[in-house]
């Protein structure tokens, strides 16, 4: 069994864990997460209180499912600061997600967070890509000229491993001719990379197809996608197709092409590995919820509503209700890793709100708000 800090220290044996070894490491970070919220966030602990839940009760894996969820959806509200475990003082950024539905989600961190998240992803990068040196392309903004949008964090981390990199997109959109200068600029110097969401890729793969160019990237080079298709759904190419037309028009072997799976809101990145399977970080945990009924857990393999619980947070509780429609599987890897895969399907089409127990009007109006509670979150 793991404890969180040794989760961090060591990525590489955290995913290989047996599986009952990994199922008590989790659920061991998972009830300290939530002991930790339910003692310092009232809202929070209203949640529990509802729906009868201690989480030091918690033993095995199969309690998990019991965790009051906050829906996704509360993020975009102007009084989302309810949600926080931390004192306002203590954030230290906000990130926001894409707004493709309209209204923006919010999420703020605080240093402890931040910190937790980027030792998790930087080891989690190792573990999957084993970068180290070559040239990025990232076909993304730099973070100045999108500093809150927290997925382009998460690819824009990436540069620290390469010797260098480059960055062409603005507005949703770059010059093509510009990246394959880069591109062949770089030939025979470095080992190159291209990063970035996969609408960008699908527009470079179009251009090299349609003027007939055939650029040869090196025998390690690998393209790693995060975000979607986002609004270009009409330009959405399936997994194994996108694989075939960046071994096609760039030479890179499909086992190098990875995708990954997150959101703005939780610090889970699910990474893909040579197999094209999306592994749920070791500190996390994914529950399948039914759609119509979010206090239920589906059985491993049914497809329902996404809930990710996250042990990283200290912000705010990292136990959400997403509303993206997917499934889970538990069990050892063809690559050696244990724990969970995620199969992400299809957006859900609602728009993340959901309900808690008890609802962010109710908490306020009964007089314990998160004003009245500053004072012991300064303690704290």
């Amino acid at each position: 069994m793991l404890s969180l800090p040794q989760m961090l220290g060591n990525v590489s044996k955290a995913h290989v864990q047996s599986v009952e070894d990994w199922a008590r490491s989790v659920t061991g970070v998972l009830r300290d997460a939530a002991i930790y919220h339910e003692a310092r966030n009232g809202f929070y602990r209203a949640q529990c209180d509802a729906l009868g839940v201690d989480p030091a009760a918690i033993n095995d894996i199969n309690d998990l499912q019991d965790l009051p969820l906050l829906p996704v959806g509360m993020f975009k509200r102007p009084d989302a600061q309810v949600l926080l475990t931390c004192s306002l003082a203590d954030i230290e950024t906000e990130t926001r997600s894409s707004g493709t539905r309209g209204v923006p989600s919010v999420a703020p961190r605080n240093s402890e967070t931040l910190t937790l998240a980027l030792v998790g992803l930087i080891g989690t990068y190792r573990e999957f890509f084993s970068l180290s040196g070559g040239a990025g392309l990232f076909l993304n903004p730099s973070d100045p000229e999108a500093s809150e949008m927290g997925l382009l964090k998460d690819l824009n981390i990436l540069n620290c491993v390469f010797d260098h990199h480059t960055y062409l997109a603005a507005d949703q959109a770059f010059d093509a001719r510009e990246a394959l200068e880069h591109l062949r600029r770089w030939k025979g110097h470095m080992t190159r990379h291209i990063v970035g969401p996969p609408f960008l890729i699908g527009l470079l793969l179009r251009f090299l197809e349609r003027e007939k160019v055939n650029v040869r990237l090196d025998p390690y080079s690998m393209i790693i996608t995060l975000g979607g298709w986002k609004r270009h759904t009409a330009e959405a190419i399936p997994d194994e197709g996108f694989r075939g037309r960046c071994h096609d028009s760039l030479g890179v072997r499909a086992e190098n092409v990875r995708d990954m799976y997150g959101m703005v809101e939780s610090n889970m990145l699910a990474v893909e590995c040579h197999l094209h399977r999306k592994h749920v970080p070791p500190w996390c945990y994914i529950s399948i919820r039914d759609p119509g009924q979010n206090g239920k857990e589906l059985a491993p393999g049914e497809t329902g509503t996404i809930a990710v619980l996250d042990a990283l947070s200290t912000s705010y509780p990292g136990f959400l209700l997403t509303d993206d429609i997917g499934d889970v599987e538990t069990g050892t890897c063809g690559c050696g890793r244990t724990g969970q895969v995620i199969n992400f399907r299809r957006r859900g089409q609602g728009d993340g709100l959901g309900h808690c127990p008890v609802s962010i009007e109710r908490y306020l109006g009964s007089g314990t708000t998160a004003e009245a509670e500053a004072p012991a979150l300064v303690k704290a």
